[in-house]
């Protein structure tokens, strides 16, 4: 990539309109973004409408983490790069440039509002990756009291057994104690590291256990599938596996993710292919096995840093801004399904610890409550309404 020179009141970058993989193509535009910055004062990230892309995720990042730079996101159709002199004169914003040229700026959303009653669901397999455990967990249990059917959770922890001589307990400070003096009476060497491992798997698949029982106990058949989204290998085999033995999968929930936050300047390559990875990789993975014609309902879970942006989260805003494009089109060609894309503001749990709990708190930005959070899906996914693809749930993060 060409360094640019000189100095300029603007810059357009064509990094996201290229055919290259997401990941490479999302590294690119943030590349380009950090050259430009330095020579333009507004820089206006263009990305081709025909392509999942999620670099508003990123414009909306980069205006929070530098305030001295106006960045924009604009999807253009193919052919479309001659229209972008008519959106440059009408000001600037995120937004869309049909072919006469017209910026069409994003709407924020309905507010989310229950539905009278729930209508009732053909019975169902479901796909839910994320794991069986927090956030997912409890979704999964309000969908299989809402819906019945078959669940089936993946995500990438074991279902590691309980040793039969330890006592059963959730703390994790607990069970290392007990791991140090079971070693000690063995004459085992252990180090803290591997202790700490070893009860963190322990803790995850006691958690699978318990989340299997609830959904079981809600009224439906659960089964857990060990699965890294982001091996493509792995998801053919374990997802046509798992067609063979329940059926076809005509419902999927896709809340996988991981966060690397760090400011854009300093964000690395690996950073960005590690969070792209179960999300952005997931997806197309999946994609690539079932076929979407077969589904009914599409859930995927997004993030408000996708919506508004969130400092440090540049790669997790522009991953889970892909998958609201994702979301959008395949509401446009699968007339039969429901599609719904859940961008959650944070909740009390899964990746809110203490710390971040008070920094939201501090930013006047409330918790979603878990059980309030799992019925909102719930509602929305089987009861809300068709044309309202995408959702904001939580209140919008602060712009400092």
């Amino acid at each position: 990539m060409e360094q640019p020179s000189g100095s300029a009141d603007g810059a357009i970058l064509t990094e996201g309109t290229t055919s290259h993989p997401h990941e490479q193509r999302h590294w690119g535009a943030l590349q380009a973004a950090r050259a430009a910055r330095r020579n333009s004062g507004v820089i206006i990230l263009l990305q081709s409408a025909d392509l999942y892309s999620g670099l508003e995720g990123l414009s909306r990042t980069l205006r929070k983490e530098w305030p001295d730079t106006q960045a924009f996101a604009w999807t253009i159709p193919a052919g479309g790069a001659a229209q972008v002199a008519h959106g440059v004169r009408q000001g600037h914003a995120d937004g869309v440039i049909e072919a006469p040229g017209e910026l069409l700026t994003p709407e924020t959303g309905a507010p989310v509002t229950p539905p009278s009653c729930l209508p009732v669901a053909k019975p169902s397999v479901w796909l839910i990756t994320g794991g069986a455990r927090g956030v997912t967990a409890a979704c999964a249990i309000e969908l299989a009291r809402a819906a019945g059917g078959s669940i089936l959770l993946a995500g990438r922890s074991d279902e590691t057994p309980w040793p039969d001589d330890l006592p059963l307990t959730n703390d994790l400070k607990t069970l290392r104690g007990l791991l140090v003096e079971r070693s000690r009476e063995a004459g085992q060497r252990v180090t803290p590291a591997g202790i700490d491992r070893t009860a963190r798997n322990l803790l995850a698949g006691a958690e699978i256990r318990e989340t299997l029982q609830a959904v079981r106990a809600a009224g439906a058949m659960a089964a857990y599938l060990p699965l890294d989204a982001g091996d493509s290998d792995a998801v053919a085999d374990v997802l046509s596996g798992a067609q063979q033995r329940f059926g076809a999968i005509t419902g999927w929930v896709h809340g996988a993710g991981v966060l690397a936050d760090r400011l854009a300047t300093e964000k690395t390559e690996s950073e960005l292919r590690r969070v792209f990875s179960p999300k952005v990789g997931g997806l197309m993975n999946i994609l690539a096995v079932i076929d979407p014609l077969q589904l009914r309902h599409i859930a995927f879970f997004s993030s408000a840093a996708a919506f508004f942006g969130n400092k440090g989260q540049a790669d997790y805003a522009m991953a889970n801004a892909l998958l609201a494009s994702a979301g959008r089109s395949l509401d446009r060609s699968l007339h039969a399904a429901r599609v719904k894309v859940f961008h959650w503001g944070p909740w009390a749990g899964g990746m809110v610890d203490s710390t971040l709990a008070s920094h939201f708190e501090a930013q006047g930005v409330p918790l979603i409550a878990v059980d309030e959070g799992a019925r909102i899906f719930v509602n929305e996914l089987l009861g809300g309404a068709p044309d309202q693809v995408e959702l904001v749930v939580g209140e919008a993060w602060a712009t400092s």
